[in-house]
């Protein structure tokens, strides 16, 4: 199984990026690659509809390597924190990008998705409030519709509140269990 890794944090060692490695770790087979966003040169989504026309992004930057990357994965893994209510600016970027792997449907608003086979999409978000799950539910369903959209056949999405930048992501039991299931979902 391919899989592509996607940390949306700035901190390449915060709750995010550890709860993203530890997911995808020690599975046996597994084509891994690994991406932080913050590293990578991705600039915004110009609406130009290029890709709509082309099946290819205009902007070459960064993204033209994740376009090829998510293409050939089986899964995808996406991680971010929640800033000031929605995921970092990164991951926005990122997934407004995304609109080339989409072609225009049989009439307004109608998209046909680009990518091909049964893919699988991971995708979470962290926060510090402790209620994170009921306050951020909209981001998980938000989530959920979006990489459906996109193509994907099988879609799990989190939130992981009270993740607190200076506490042990891996002393809350949603994290916990997050990963566990997510390491299980990877395994099949």
């Amino acid at each position: 199984m391919r899989i592509l890794a996607i940390n949306g944090s700035p901190r390449k060692d915060g709750n995010t990026a550890r709860l993203l490695k530890e997911i995808t770790k020690d599975h046996v087979d597994v084509d891994l690659e690994y991406f932080d966003l913050n590293e990578l040169k991705i600039k915004d989504c110009q609406a130009c509809y290029f890709c709509k026309k082309n099946d290819a992004c205009a902007i070459k930057d960064d993204m033209q390597r994740l376009y090829k990357k998510l293409r050939e994965a089986d899964a995808l893994v996406i991680g971010s924190p929640v800033f000031f209510g929605v995921e970092t600016a990164n991951v926005r970027a990122f997934v407004d990008r995304l609109y080339a792997l989409l072609a225009f449907g049989d009439g307004p608003g109608k998209y046909v998705p680009r990518l091909n086979g049964d893919k699988l999409a991971i995708s979470f978000v962290t926060c510090g409030n402790g209620k994170g799950k009921e306050v951020y539910a909209n981001i998980k369903d938000r989530h959920f519709a979006m990489w459906a959209n996109l193509g994907f056949k099988n879609v799990h999405t989190y939130v992981i509140g009270g993740a607190t930048p200076q506490g042990n992501v891996f002393e809350l039991v949603d994290a916990q269990n997050m990963v566990k299931e997510c390491q299980k979902i990877l395994e099949d």
